[in-house]
């Protein structure tokens, strides 16, 4: 059976929703929390997805060898920026880990899509009707010349 295959702004997503449906703020602190002596483990399955930090020389026994071993790996600064956003929402909010299922991924609000909102110190995440969304992102095309939207396929 196939593992789960969710991108990392799904992945976002569907955190958020499960560990803080009403929203929450990442702050300069938070980001600054993050731990030294610590990796985020993403171990995939078919059924699920568990997220363990867990310390360096512990991930370093566990990982598993690469097929292709001599390739370089790369992750682009989209990708980067949604596994960011999980890691200080996972540390954030449930230290000792998390689970992800089908069940989580169908409990997203269809209705609702998620708004992220710069501040000078901070970054909101919060779910908008989905009609709100669009004027938002109509509001900043229109007056500020940005277009604001992603899709998660």
């Amino acid at each position: 059976m196939k593992e789960l295959d969710w991108k990392w702004p799904e992945l976002a997503l569907v955190l958020v929703n499960k560990l803080a449906p009403a929203g929450l703020v990442i702050t300069r602190h938070d980001l600054g929390a993050l731990p030294h002596d610590r990796v985020l483990i993403e171990d995939r399955g078919p059924t699920q997805i568990r997220f363990t930090f867990v310390s360096l020389h512990h991930a370093q026994l566990i990982r598993k060898p690469l097929a292709n071993a001599g390739a370089m790996a790369s992750v682009s600064e989209l990708q980067g920026r949604w596994m960011k956003i999980c890691a200080v929402v996972l540390w954030k909010l449930r230290k000792e880990g998390c689970v992800l299922t089908r069940w989580d991924r169908d409990a997203v609000p269809s209705d609702k899509t998620l708004l992220m909102h710069g501040h000078r110190d901070d970054l909101e995440l919060r779910f908008v009707p989905r009609n709100e969304a669009g004027r938002i992102a109509k509001f900043e095309l229109e007056q500020e010349g940005k277009h604001t939207v992603e899709t998660i396929q």
